[in-house]
C-alpha cells in the first residue's frame, strides 16, 4: 500500500501542505480554525499517516532560525533593489508568522563571505539570485537535511530545489496578445542560466532584447533601444523598470510583467501580467514540505517549482 503523505492529507482536507504541517507538528502562532484542525487530524488518522522520522527530528530539534541569502552588488538600480525587497519582506513575514527567526544576509555575488553564517545552525536556507559558479561553494556550508531553496536561479542539478516565475508562460501571453511585433526589456540577473532561459523563451532575436543593468549611463542606452524599436510593443519584466520605460515617453504600447507585487504603479493604459504569488509563498510551502515530508511525490517528481500567471 502506498504510504500516505502530507500532500494526500492536504488534498482531502482542501488546505495547503503548510497548514497540514502546522497542525501535525503543533506549530504555535498559527490561527487555524478548530474545525480545520480536527479535520486534518481525522484524515491523518484515517490514512494511517506516519511522519518521516528524520524530518520529525528536525522539527523537534530545530533552532528556529532560517537564513535568506541575497547575492547583490552595492550599485543596484532601484528596480532591482525593489525586486529583492519585495521578495524578502514577503518571505520574512511568512517565516515570522510560522514562528521562525529570520537572518537576512547580503552576499557579494563574486566573493560570498560565508563566515557570518557558517557557525549558525539554520533550519532552512533560501538563496536569491546566485551566480552559476557559486552554487556549490555556498551549499557546502550547510549540513545534509537542511532545506536549501534557490529563488531566481537555475542550475541543472537535482540537488537544488528551485523556485522561479513561469517566465515562458508570461512572455508567450504578452507576445501573443500584442498587436505589433514585440521587443523585451528585462532586469539584469547574476544567474546567467536564468537570464538565458528568459531570453530563449521569447523566440526574439537578441537585438530585440535589452538588459537594463543601471540607472545613469543605462538610461541613455535604454532610450537608444526604445528609439531603435519605435512602433514595436515593449514588454518589460519588473513593473518598476516598466515605470522607467513609461517616463521616457518613447514607448507607444507597454506590457508590464509584474514581479514585485505593485501593478498599480504603472499607467492605466499599460497592459499588466501578474503572477499568482510573489514566489515567497511557493518557496515557504516548499520549505515546509522538505522539512516535514521530504519523500513527498511532488518533491521526487522534480526540483523546479514555477509560479504561474493569473489566467
Amino acid at each position: 500500500m502506498k504510504k500516505a503523505t502530507m500532500k494526500d492529507i492536504a488534498r482531502m482536507a482542501n488546505v495547503s501542505v503548510a497548514t497540514v504541517s502546522y497542525v501535525l507538528n503543533n506549530v504555535k502562532n498559527q490561527t487555524i480554525p478548530d474545525a480545520t484542525r480536527q479535520s486534518i487530524l481525522a484524515i491523518a488518522k484515517e490514512l494511517n499517516y506516519v511522519p518521516n522520522l528524520a524530518a520529525r527530528s528536525l522539527v523537534v530539534q530545530r533552532t528556529g532560525m532560517v537564513g535568506i541569502l541575497i547575492n547583490k552588488s552595492p550599485w543596484l538600480p532601484y528596480w532591482k533593489r525593489q525586486s529583492y525587497l519585495s521578495l524578502t519582506d514577503s518571505l520574512e513575514s511568512k517565516l515570522t508568522s510560522a514562528g521562525y527567526h529570520t537572518l537576512v544576509i547580503s552576499l557579494d555575488p563574486l566573493n560570498p563571505a560565508m563566515d557570518v553564517i557558517r557557525e549558525r545552525k539554520l533550519d532552512a536556507v533560501f538563496v536569491l539570485d546566485v551566480m552559476d559558479e557559486m552554487f556549490y561553494r555556498i551549499s557546502a556550508n550547510f549540513v545534509d537535511g537542511v532545506p536549501l531553496i534557490l529563488i531566481g536561479s537555475l542550475i541543472n542539478d537535482r540537488m537544488f530545489n528551485q523556485v522561479n516565475y513561469n517566465y515562458p508562460q508570461a512572455l508567450e501571453t504578452a507576445i501573443s496578445a500584442a498587436a505589433a511585433p514585440s521587443c523585451l526589456i528585462m532586469e539584469n540577473h547574476n544567474n546567467t542560466a536564468l537570464a538565458g532561459w528568459i531570453m530563449d523563451s521569447t523566440g526574439l532575436a537578441r537585438e530585440d532584447i535589452y538588459i537594463a543593468a543601471g540607472e545613469d549611463q543605462g538610461q541613455k542606452e535604454l532610450e537608444a533601444f526604445l528609439l531603435r524599436n519605435r512602433g514595436k510593443h515593449i514588454i518589460v519584466i519588473n513593473e518598476f523598470l516598466a515605470k522607467a520605460v513609461e517616463r521616457t515617453g518613447l514607448a507607444a504600447s507597454v506590457t508590464a510583467v509584474c514581479t514585485c507585487g505593485f501593478p498599480e504603479i504603472v499607467q492605466p493604459d499599460t497592459q499588466i501580467i501578474r503572477f499568482q504569488n510573489d514566489r515567497a509563498r511557493t518557496a515557504f510551502e516548499l520549505m515546509v514540505t522538505l522539512k516535514s515530508a521530504p519523500d513527498d511525490p511532488a518533491i521526487a517528481a522534480g526540483n523546479q517549482f514555477l509560479v504561474d500567471i493569473f489566467p
